[in-house]
């Protein structure tokens, strides 16, 4: 059941993922004009990234999942509750969502002094950045920080639990298995 939860919420999020983009790309190929405004940008920028993070921590409790179903077996069922799996996938929506609140807040204080339309579909932090007036080595390298931090760190997370268990599989003799 708890796998069933955590497949729900990730194909949810899937869906949410790819709406995020997609009718503005579709938006720009039918019209004339292929630009985003300053807050339509900043706003697609916050929900793409903020949902790629939520489907990072919904892998990585995913895999936390089959770490527990496959080395801990007896202890899975006390662990992976519907309770215990619900809380988890409010905790991968809810960090989700903030984590990405200040990569918005430091790129939304650089000045830019172009008009407040983008040509892009895509709103990116690296040409948003580049719109400024000033150059911005810090917000770049605070974003860089960023964005490597969080995807070391599931990256990590998610290598190790299936590390573990191949790990598993392995030990199991070959008639058994």
């Amino acid at each position: 059941m708890p796998m069933y939860i955590l497949r729900a919420n990730f194909s949810f999020l899937e869906i949410c993922y790819i709406n995020s983009t997609v009718p503005s790309m579709l938006a720009n190929f039918l019209s004339e004009s292929s630009t985003i405004s300053f807050s339509g940008c900043f706003l697609q920028f916050y929900f793409f990234f903020s949902m790629g993070t939520t489907e990072t921590f919904f892998l990585s409790v995913m895999a936390f999942d089959r770490y527990l179903a496959i080395c801990k077996p007896l202890h899975y069922p006390t662990i992976m509750t519907v309770q215990n799996c619900c809380r988890m996938g409010t905790g991968c929506w809810a960090c989700g969502f903030m984590c990405f609140l200040l990569p918005i807040y430091v790129v939304s204080q650089l000045p830019f002094c172009c008009a407040n339309k983008i040509e892009h579909f895509l709103c990116d932090p690296g040409p948003l950045i580049k719109l400024s007036c000033e150059p911005a080595p810090g917000t770049e390298i605070i974003c860089a920080i960023y964005n490597l931090v969080l995807i070391f760190s599931t990256f990590l997370f998610i290598t190790s639990s299936y590390i573990l268990v191949i790990k598993a599989v392995l030990r199991v003799p070959s008639a058994e298995g």
